[in-house]
């Protein structure tokens, strides 16, 4: 009997365990933000093999000081300079150099934001949906592939807090197949343990 299937029934459990906490169940990673506060972000980290999975769910504001569509000069300036800062994910999301993580693929969404103005390649001819209520958010999708994911053991957010001055507090639901669990970091306390 081979030892992958047990693996991963083993990642699998760990995974809809951590789906049916509340901060998941609140949050469909689509637009649909219930929960939105002003400094606080969410990150879902998950570790399969040898895939590092990040998922930033945070109000726009938290990151380029307003939740409106970019529409002057500036804030066009603003947001690209944002989505350039977020896409060094190797930096925002530093890993044990060890552990040899490189980024393979990021995304970057927000109902009030062009994609183009994102990074994102698409058609120059989507327009994004404005906010209904005035309030508006990010979703970051990072994806880090890891040569040595043995020697991976912390996941060092302070960057992000350093480059993001907005962020007071990001709540992170962790999922590995060795740990799961939910805490908090803060400017002064932002390394991730993954063991």
């Amino acid at each position: 009997m081979s030892r992958l299937p047990l693996a991963f029934s083993a990642f699998s459990v760990i995974a809809a365990s951590l789906l049916s906490l509340p901060a998941f169940a609140a949050d469909d990673h689509h637009g649909n933000h219930p929960a939105h506060e002003h400094g606080v972000g969410k990150l879902d980290v998950a570790l399969e093999g040898n895939t590092l999975t990040l998922h930033l769910d945070t109000p726009l504001i938290n990151l380029v000081g307003f939740e409106h569509a970019a529409t002057s000069a500036r804030d066009k300036e603003t947001v690209q300079a944002m989505a350039k800062v977020l896409r060094d994910a190797g930096r925002m999301f530093a890993t044990d150099a060890a552990a040899q993580c490189k980024p393979a693929e990021i995304q970057l969404e927000s109902a009030v934001l062009p994609p183009a103005l994102l990074g994102e390649k698409s058609p120059s001819s989507a327009a994004p949906a404005a906010a209904s209520d005035g309030h508006a958010d990010l979703d970051g999708d990072f994806t880090l592939v890891c040569a040595s994911p043995g020697a991976l053991n912390t996941v060092d957010a302070s960057a992000l807090f350093r480059a993001f001055p907005g962020f007071q507090r990001i709540d992170v639901q962790l999922a590995t197949p060795k740990k799961q669990a939910a805490f908090q970091l803060a400017p002064d306390n932002a390394i991730i343990p993954l063991n």
